[in-house]
């Protein structure tokens, strides 16, 4: 009996439990605490090193060894080329596709060439640390048997409440309506019409039993819409708070023609209002018309247009910041969610200087640059008037953030928002076979696989919503859980965030304002893990912690403008936040600097970063160099090319020397990284980073 493909498949399978980069930890150069999972890395890396030295020795370094290995990568690669093509939601159809394809290796190799296992060393090494991503990873991976531990942990609520009293709302049970858990029907259209009904009668809780309930299973990239106030979706748990209710997404939600990282969520609020991969605020008031695009593939880029509010009335008088009062025309026109906005009244973009704590643009700011020729209302605040103090006077439910100065013209507009959402107790889970690669990779996939990985399996966006909540949820195999976007005073706590490593952890996006995070568990890794871009200013995040078990550090994100006549995040507390790494600046470069002033960091605890690194880290000013500096340019050449449809060889080598004369540059060394962070505080931070006090606070 012929047992060679056993043990070939046995290779495989122990070599893909090897992840690179915690081997990296031996060097005690990080800031990490290693546990359970990180054993099983070094446990599999001494094996797998005794097996490819005795197959080397056993087998000898000969032409007819490096053939076999050549021979398996370029099949194993290939395979999973197509596995990626075919992108089965089944892990029985995935794991069957790669034993067939192991076996069949092996059984070649076995025929034709000398038994080695070091070319299925390769294949399982590939598999673990492959740069473009895998379908259905995680499942052979034994470190994610495991959960980190000895981090403090937060007390939860009790969730005492019986369905009934939320809100003291009607309840309308789903099963009542003929919605039964546990068959392969997709109920999304019974959902809907039950949650449009709810909503014209004005509101109650729709209650769904335990179960498990499937939604989107026809492939039309449809989602669930809460388009009316005093909706509550909440499902069963039993008497120890655990949930027994599922509704399973079952197919993306991707829009890639406009906006596609604006694309649908599952459970989408406010649609009505605002659709989907639309933007909204105040625009500039000398636009000029520019289109904004970035050098991802799969990003068609921006054209600028914003849904914008109607004018209620303008302030004519200059308000402190702290005061809770404003002196306005007309108060009769005020309703009672408004936009505050400030305009840059100066060529030079005075006010937005100002945001930004600096005293001029850099060069490559360029959304930077229009705002002060293009009049941007770079200040835009989404508030509650708290009452109608007389005909020219209104009071806020807060203080000022900033000043209010009559030289930027500030004024007041109406803001229609839905109020008193409530998602609670509910497990929501995806089909979603993991295959995850940030922005895709031009030459592996195709620009709708990479949209549908950044974009396409979305759960929760509270959108356009104010006094609500996202309470006891699990969001389980998202590639971005939950957004909170032009909404204000949200609460979302008690969430634990698990399965497949996706983009977008948690993100606070344009007009969010107000809004608490609180009691958050993450258990798996994102690109982007926690933060936000556009007008997002005073958010709360605390009591938040990042359990992912493999050395995988994430970072606090900032992403800039948004858009063009807006300004990068304010104002945002992150306390008691344990297991990030950096507070980090990514998004394009033309979208710089990533945030503005005032965001304080306050008796947190940092994990995974270099020993004596920066603290701050603007991720488009990183210094590159050697061979990674001519694959940067060399990937951004093939982008352009194919995004401008210009396969000329001229055109090729001015878009890769100028790439290059760019990347020299705009790299700036890790240590000066902080002066893109300007008036930023940190109190009572752990961490082994090195920051400039005096320049953070």
């Amino acid at each position: 009996m012929n047992i060679f493909p056993l043990f070939a498949l046995l290779t495989g399978l122990l070599s893909s439990q090897v992840q690179l980069s915690e081997l990296c930890l031996l060097s005690r150069k990080y800031n990490y605490r290693p546990q359970a999972a990180q054993s099983v890395t070094l446990i599999a890396s001494i094996l797998v090193l005794l097996i490819a030295v005795y197959d080397m020795m056993w087998s000898g370094l000969d032409v007819v060894l490096l053939f076999e290995v050549v021979l398996c990568a370029l099949a194993f690669i290939v395979s999973e080329w197509l596995l990626a093509l075919w992108s089965p939601k089944l892990l029985a159809q995935t794991i069957v596709w790669r034993l067939i394809i192991v076996i069949a290796m092996a059984f070649v190799i076995n025929l034709w060439g000398q038994p080695s296992l070091l070319p299925f060393v390769l294949i399982g090494l590939f598999f673990r640390n492959s740069p473009f991503g895998v379908v259905h990873g995680k499942p052979f991976w034994l470190a994610y048997w495991f959960r980190r531990s000895g981090i403090q942990q937060f007390e939860r609520s009790d969730f005492s409440s019986s369905v009934e009293e939320v809100g003291r709302k009607k309840c309308y049970r789903v099963t009542d309506y003929g919605i039964l858990p546990n068959t392969d029907s997709d109920v999304l259209v019974q959902v809907q019409i039950l949650i449009d009904e709810v909503g014209r009668q004005g509101g109650g809780v729709i209650y769904f039993p335990r179960g498990r309930y499937l939604f989107n299973k026809k492939g039309a990239k449809q989602f669930l819409q809460i388009n009316y106030s005093h909706i509550c979706l909440e499902g069963e748990r039993d008497d120890q708070g655990r949930l027994l209710t599922e509704l399973v997404n079952c197919g993306p939600t991707t829009r890639g023609e406009r906006n596609p990282w604006l694309s649908p969520f599952f459970i989408t609020t406010g649609e009505k209002l605002q659709p989907s991969n639309q933007f909204w605020g105040l625009d500039f008031r000398k636009s000029q018309g520019v289109r904004v695009e970035s050098s991802s593939l799969s990003d068609p880029g921006s054209d600028g247009i914003l849904l914008t509010p109607t004018l209620a009335t303008r302030i004519v008088k200059s308000a402190e910041a702290g005061s809770s009062r404003l002196y306005v025309e007309d108060s009769t026109t005020v309703g009672q969610y408004v936009l505050l906005g400030l305009y840059n009244t100066t060529a030079d973009g005075k006010l937005l200087k100002d945001i930004l704590g600096v005293n001029s643009f850099r060069e490559e700011w360029l959304m930077a640059h229009r705002a002060g020729p293009e009049q941007a209302p770079s200040f835009q605040w989404l508030v509650e008037v708290k009452r109608i103090v007389d005909k020219h006077t209104i009071e806020l439910v807060r203080p000022l953030l900033r000043s209010c100065e009559l030289q930027y013209e500030p004024a007041l507009f109406n803001v229609e928002m839905l109020e008193d959402i409530h998602i609670r107790n509910l497990y929501i889970s995806s089909r979603w076979n993991g295959l995850f690669r940030h922005h895709g990779f031009p030459l592996y996939y195709s620009v709708d696989q990479a949209q549908e990985m950044d974009y396409g399996w979305n759960a929760i966006n509270m959108k356009r919503v104010v006094h609500a909540m996202v309470e006891n949820v699990v969001i389980n195999n998202f590639t971005n859980p939950l957004y909170v976007q032009d909404s204000r005073e949200v609460t979302v706590q008690d969430i634990d965030i698990c399965g497949y490593d996706g983009h977008q952890g948690i993100k606070v996006y344009c007009h969010t304002c107000d809004c608490l995070f609180q009691r958050i568990d993450f258990y798996c890794h994102f690109s982007d893990m926690l933060g936000g871009e556009g007008n997002a200013y005073a958010n709360t995040f605390r009591q938040i912690r990042y359990l992912n078990p493999t050395f995988h550090p994430v970072d606090y994100d900032f992403h800039g403008f948004s858009e063009g006549s807006m300004s990068p995040p304010a104002y945002n507390l992150f306390e008691r936040v344990y297991g990030f790494r950096y507070i980090k600046g990514a998004g394009a470069i033309f979208m710089q600097p990533a945030c503005a002033t005032g965001n304080m960091w306050v008796d947190s605890v940092s994990e995974g970063e270099r020993r004596g690194e920066s603290l701050f880290y603007a991720l488009s000013y990183k210094v590159k160099s050697g061979l990674y500096k001519y694959i940067t340019a060399a990937g951004y050449t093939i982008v352009i090319m194919l995004k401008k449809k210009n396969m000329s060889l001229s055109f090729a080598k001015n878009q890769f020397l100028q790439k290059q004369d760019s990347i020299k540059r705009m790299g700036i060394p890790r240590h000066e990284h902080a002066m893109f962070f300007p008036k930023t505080i940190v109190r009572n931070m752990q961490t082994t980073a090195v920051y400039d006090r005096q320049t953070c606070s």
